[in-house]
């Protein structure tokens, strides 16, 4: 099964109250992102990433299957059906931390998030300063971030030969691989997707490659 086909089917749903019959209803697919810096450029570089974020969505599934119309129509369906669900508030974000922004998703704050109903793929975006600035050098990253994490739940492993904690709920990712974490995550969870840290340091960016 095609990588495109296999997601298609994933997000395929049937509404309790009917049979199955054409056409097929699907739900949207994607994140919601956080922004917690304002002020300066700011607002520049966030829609920027914004941006960016999409149309390197489309350019990534470009490459995906064939030119068969079976392909073109799937990746057509999957550009229309992903959303990218943009959560700017100074008066609540600006300068929180990723705890607190964790506890607004959990509390539903502005809204259910998007997905946040789907276990396999309760993850968030987060935009913060340090992603914002690294915009403005050209440079396209984010956060992916779990909500529910708590440390006590990934304890350090290995100790015995030193080693200290290497999960702490997040991972930096590249724009270009929203796809691929949405792929990854019908099998894997963020824990076995996110590079390992370094002395506590996210050293890799995570670029689209199962590690």
């Amino acid at each position: 099964m095609s990588a495109l086909l296999g997601v298609l089917c994933e997000l395929e749903r049937v509404p309790e109250d009917q049979v199955p019959s054409p056409p097929p209803y699907y739900r949207n697919w994607g994140f919601t992102i956080y922004r917690t810096e304002y002020g300066g450029s700011s607002d520049q570089e966030w829609q920027v990433l914004l941006d960016k974020i999409q149309t390197q969505l489309v350019k990534e599934l470009q490459k995906k299957g064939g030119d068969d119309d079976n392909d073109r129509q799937m990746r057509e369906k999957l550009i229309s059906l992903f959303r990218l669900e943009a959560r700017s508030d100074a008066g609540l974000l600006q300068h929180v931390s990723m705890d607190q922004v964790r506890q607004l998703y959990q509390d539903n704050q502005g809204g259910s998030p998007l997905n946040a109903d789907l276990p396999t793929h309760r993850y968030f975006l987060l935009a913060d300063a340090k992603v914002l600035e690294d915009v403005g050098r050209g440079e396209f990253w984010v956060k992916c971030v779990q909500p529910d994490y708590v440390a006590a739940d990934y304890p350090p492993k290995n100790t015995r030969l030193g080693g200290g904690q290497r999960y702490f709920g997040w991972m930096k990712m590249t724009v270009r691989s929203v796809f691929d974490l949405w792929k990854e995550l019908d099998i894997h969870d963020l824990e076995s997707i996110a590079p390992q840290t370094i002395g506590g340091m996210h050293l890799v960016t995570w670029d689209g490659q199962f590690t």
